[in-house]
């Protein structure tokens, strides 16, 4: 009888502090939501906030090129003072790449000034994912 009552008041105790029903924390409407422990996820791009850096722009040039139906990966790495870009494209359309590769070079050159370098062939794309894993 003794082990029930202890058992009870810890249930109560656990739901007054917030245990079971979510956070004690008020969330802004805008807010996103986090996983446990997902609590320092970056949640706003360096891009919206007005800041430039090579990350940033990096992130920036993944996202547009992985718009693209005919890619299915890419990988953006910084080697000195130009980016690479490793494509990964969807199976039958490596026709289209040399094409694509062209095309967003010329429109990042244009758009940012710096000089970017695209390579599409799976051997390259295994390097810079070796690389990017050896980075971190």
């Amino acid at each position: 009888m003794r082990l029930l009552h202890i058992y009870g008041l810890l249930l109560i105790l656990f739901q007054l502090t917030g245990c079971l029903n979510g956070s004690v924390y008020k969330k802004e409407e805008g807010s996103p939501s986090f996983q446990p422990r997902e609590y320092y996820r970056k949640h706003i791009s360096f891009s919206d906030t007005g800041v430039f850096n090579a990350s940033s722009l990096a992130e920036e040039m993944k996202r547009e090129i992985t718009k693209d139906k005919h890619i299915k990966h890419a990988i953006v790495l910084k080697d000195e003072e130009k980016y690479v870009v490793a494509i990964k494209v969807k199976a039958y359309h490596h026709k289209e790449a040399a094409e694509m590769s062209k095309k967003y070079k010329r429109l990042w050159e244009k758009k940012w000034r710096v000089p970017v370098e695209i390579t599409f062939t799976p051997g390259d794309y295994r390097k810079a994912e070796k690389l990017l894993a050896t980075k971190k």
